[in-house]
């Protein structure tokens, strides 16, 4: 396995300048959403679908949208072997910087998104205090990261300002299994939802069944906690029990 920078730092070396596009077809990190096949889950679903947010639903129709795994023995992380090879040190800068942020977004996020690109102006430059803009298409988001050029020992490295992250369905529910030791878990969002990090907890709630399963029997009387999401400054995750407002 080839060794990953983990600082967000890339070593930089005259090159010619060049754009990058990745097309990813493997997934690292957590899952994606388990689709569960019960005729139960899906019509929960369509009601949820038909009337608004999860946290309108009844009890029973909450239960009814649960997926039920093994807690997790850590918390979600990037399988690196998912991530496309690191470009070569001869290579274009714009390729390498492209790469380092693809890389670095994937880890935060602990998963590769399928069809990945990400991309850096052309002009790029390898002098300290210039800054550039790179963008990231991460799972059907388009997202833009500013790249700060940096003096580091006689050299030039760039570090990234992440204005918003992804944050993966998959790996939200395995984050809160592993964090409340739960197994039936369903998180109201989209596949992928963008964060800003440090910011108001995430737009989406995410819901387990105390005790770690559901009761098939009688999810009427099952006890659903709602759970919140925050991504703090530096891409870490936080979980809580939602206290509601009102």
């Amino acid at each position: 396995m080839p060794f990953f920078p983990r600082d967000s730092r890339l070593p930089i070396t005259p090159v010619v300048s060049l754009a990058l596009a990745l097309s990813l077809s493997a997934c690292g990190g957590g899952e994606g959403p388990v689709q569960a096949s019960a005729s139960s889950k899906e019509s929960a679903e369509d009601t949820a679908a038909e009337d608004g947010p999860a946290d309108q639903l009844s009890q029973e129709e909450l239960a009814g949208l649960l997926v039920e795994k093994s807690v997790p023995s850590s918390r979600p992380q990037l399988d690196e072997s998912a991530l496309p090879p690191e470009p070569e040190g001869s290579a274009p800068l714009p390729e390498r910087v492209a790469w380092l942020l693809l890389a670095e977004v994937s880890r935060k996020a602990s998963h590769v998104a399928p069809g990945s690109a990400a991309m850096c102006p052309e002009r790029m430059e390898e002098v300290a205090g210039r800054s550039y803009t790179c963008t990231l298409t991460y799972g059907g988001l388009d997202m833009r990261f500013p790249a700060l050029a940096e003096d580091s020992g006689g050299g030039v490295t760039f570090r990234f300002e992440y204005p918003e992250l992804p944050t993966v369905r998959g790996v939200v529910e395995d984050t809160i299994r592993f964090d409340h030791g739960v197994e039936a878990v369903y998180c109201d969002m989209d596949d992928i939802v963008a964060v800003t990090p440090g910011a108001d907890r995430a737009p989406y709630l995410c819901y387990a069944a105390d005790g770690g399963g559901a009761s098939a029997e009688d999810p009427a009387n099952t006890a659903i906690t709602p759970y919140e999401v925050y991504v703090l400054i530096g891409g870490t995750w936080a979980t809580y029990p939602y206290l509601s407002e009102e």
